[in-house]
């Protein structure tokens, strides 16, 4: 809460001058929306304003206990006199920082309606604000209405007051509307009004609408990472992947990814519109700088990756860094498959023969049969049969591993290897 500066404070006439405000008014924001008839205006009674002056001196040197000795001392009558009092004494209260019972007396001033036209508008606007501030919301929204009627004006900031009111009511239909209007009446953009539409919107599980909120809040705030990161999640929600892939692409070009679920929803967005390669290159970026961790199941996701970006190299050894970090066979026998394939038939061994021993293989026989064919092409035909009678154990490779024993034994033979 904003004192006013000391110089700002001006002597204090006799008769009608208006105190300090206790809460700045943005009046940049504030629109006359229609005329009202004007309040005839009022002065001070002339024992009120001796005692007032000698009040308003020690105010303006900080000595807030020496003017309120004064004013407390004082008993006008009802009417103006004491409407100025009671405004007076919470004004002191409020730079005293003693904010309920600043609001008491502020209240009372306001309720008895005798104040001047400029008075009651900053009084009514005062109460309605300080009752926002304490989290009464009901209460604030009454006199914030009672300041737009007697005033005829409507300003940004206390839209922005009411919509939040209704928030905290859980008034999520009368939201919407207010924020609008504050957002209307700000000659330059505040994003709270946006970060009300926003709440109400998402609450209410209504993410389309919270798209183009989110895209002004980017362009309000282009530095602000949590927009970007809350409007490629929207996008998700609605199912616009394109967009929600250009919005992560984007922050990430900024340097505003730096958590690991953060890249792995950018790679799961260019892997989701078919560019492995580059979710493949953002796995692997985020890995080296520690920011997604070598686990076997990360391991795994980027060797997959690289796999379907035909990055065979990089997928064969980021498979065996996997079946290393998890000692998992499955990981070894894919390895030792794409080394086949690449007829790395030493490497092949050692990566099929590790994916066996670990024997947590839900298809043991294909990893047998798979070390068959490496052993074959090696021309080592014994160790091959060997592989082969494995495979056949198993009632899925059987029928296979059969057929491949016939033909591993003819070629055997016609290479003059007996078995």
């Amino acid at each position: 809460m904003k004192k006013i500066a000391s110089s700002l404070l001006a002597v204090l006439a006799l008769a009608g001058t208006a105190l300090p405000s206790a809460v700045v008014h943005a009046e940049d924001n504030t629109v006359q929306v229609k005329q009202l008839p004007k309040r005839k205006t009022q002065a001070l009674s002339e024992s009120a304003g001796r005692a007032i002056t000698k009040a308003y001196d020690l105010f303006g040197k900080e000595d807030y206990k020496g003017a309120l000795e004064i004013l407390l001392d004082m008993s006008p009558r009802d009417g103006y006199d004491k409407a100025y009092v009671d405004r007076f004494i919470g004004t002191i209260y409020y730079y005293q920082e003693k904010y309920d019972q600043s609001l008491q007396y502020l209240k009372r001033s306001a309720d008895s309606e005798q104040l001047n036209q400029s008075e009651q508008e900053s009084a009514l606007r005062q109460v309605g604000q300080m009752l926002q501030q304490r989290e009464k919301w009901r209460e604030s929204l009454t006199y914030l209405q009672k300041w737009m009627d007697y005033s005829g004006k409507e300003s940004a900031d206390v839209f922005t007051m009411m919509a939040q009111a209704h928030y905290q009511l859980k008034q999520l239909d009368k939201v919407v509307p207010l924020a609008d209007k504050a957002i209307g009446l700000y000659k330059k953009p505040n994003k709270n009004p946006y970060v009300l539409k926003l709440a109400a919107y998402f609450d209410r599980k209504m993410y389309k609408p919270m798209v183009p909120v989110l895209e002004e809040l980017v362009k309000l705030e282009p530095k602000d990472k949590q927009w970007w990161m809350q409007l490629g999640q929207t996008y998700m929600l609605v199912n616009n992947t394109d967009k929600a892939l250009a919005t992560y692409d984007l922050a990430y070009k900024q340097g505003f990814l730096d958590k690991e679920n953060e890249g792995k929803v950018l790679a799961q967005l260019f892997a989701s519109q078919d560019v492995p390669y580059k979710s493949a290159l953002i796995q692997e970026k985020f890995m080296k700088a520690g920011i997604i961790p070598e686990t076997e199941q990360s391991l795994s996701t980027l060797a997959n990756t690289w796999h379907n970006a035909k990055e065979l190299d990089k997928a064969i050894a980021y498979y065996g860094r996997a079946g290393e970090a998890g000692k998992e066979g499955k990981h070894f026998l894919k390895q030792g498959n794409l080394l086949l394939e690449q007829e790395k038939y030493d490497s092949a061994i050692t990566a099929l023969t590790k994916a066996i021993n670990a024997g947590n293989l839900s298809q043991p026989g294909r990893a047998h049969l798979a070390l068959a064919q490496a052993y074959f092409f090696k021309k080592s035909y014994l160790d091959a049969i060997k592989q082969i009678r494995l495979a056949k154990k198993y009632d899925d490779t059987k029928k296979t591993a059969t057929s491949w024993e016939g033909y591993v034994r003819e070629e055997a033979t016609r290479k003059g290897v007996n078995l």
